[in-house]
């Protein structure tokens, strides 16, 4: 209790001019979330035009930038070349064009990863667009050193036994994602196809020594692909089985 009346005054003016004590405020820049056709790399913001669902492109410092995604493949959507079980290529191609259209629209977290995803292109990360195409039947896992990861295939296991996407129609022992023939490399003795397979995701070459003829169809372990050089893909000089 106070003595005096002028020393409760004191202590109580001191009381009230202590400094409050408030916790430091955080530096860390906030980043709004992605939007469609939007990708967020750590802290900044990108805009991107999607090809297949696999991989988009996107402007930086005035430089174009093209981006494959890790971990899975979309059905190629230039053009219907896939077949197998009772589709029609044309089935499969509007399934193709369906996984940009989800990859599209939405926004998705994602990262650059060391090395690169081929042809020049960077390696990508995006999580949770692979769950959402895997999830739905509109990819599949794609891993050509060993099989995919193994969440990733449970994923596509479920929907494989839902008769999602792709997998409607039945599910084909490997389905065929890229071929070449052998005149594409004038001087090596092999080309190769790549065939991944249904269960486990491994994307391993298929040597062969055959030179393929434009609009062939190409067929592995129950599934079938059109041959078409990249250069006959798109434009005026698109090849006569994707007008």
């Amino acid at each position: 209790m106070c003595r005096t009346l002028a020393l409760c005054i004191v202590v109580v003016g001191c009381a009230a001019a202590s400094p409050q004590r408030s916790e430091p405020s955080s530096t860390a820049p906030k980043v709004a979330a992605p939007g469609p056709n939007e990708v967020r790399f750590d802290h900044r913001i990108v805009s991107v035009f999607w090809g297949d669902g696999d991989t988009f492109s996107f402007k930086e410092l005035g430089k174009r930038h093209s981006a494959r995604l890790k971990g899975f493949n979309a059905l190629e959507s230039y053009g219907p070349v896939h077949r197998w079980g009772d589709w029609a290529p044309s089935e499969l191609f509007a399934l193709a064009k369906k996984a940009g259209v989800v990859a599209a629209a939405k926004g998705w977290d994602c990262r650059i990863l060391p090395g690169g995803g081929g042809y020049g292109r960077k390696l990508v990360d995006c999580p949770n667009l692979r769950d959402e195409l895997l999830r739905t039947g509109l990819a599949h896992v794609f891993s050509m050193d060993r099989p995919g990861d193994p969440s990733a295939l449970a994923l596509q296991h479920q929907a494989q036994a839902e008769r999602l996407g792709i997998w409607a129609k039945g599910v084909p022992e490997g389905l065929v994602t890229s071929i070449h023939s052998r005149h594409e490399r004038p001087g090596r003795a092999t080309a190769y196809d790549r065939v991944v397979d249904a269960k486990t995701g491994h994307a391993p070459m298929v040597a062969h020594k055959l030179n393929y003829a434009v609009c062939q169809e190409v067929c592995h372990r129950g599934s079938c692909m059109i041959y078409v050089p990249y250069k006959q893909r798109y434009g005026g000089d698109r090849a006569s089985c994707l007008r």
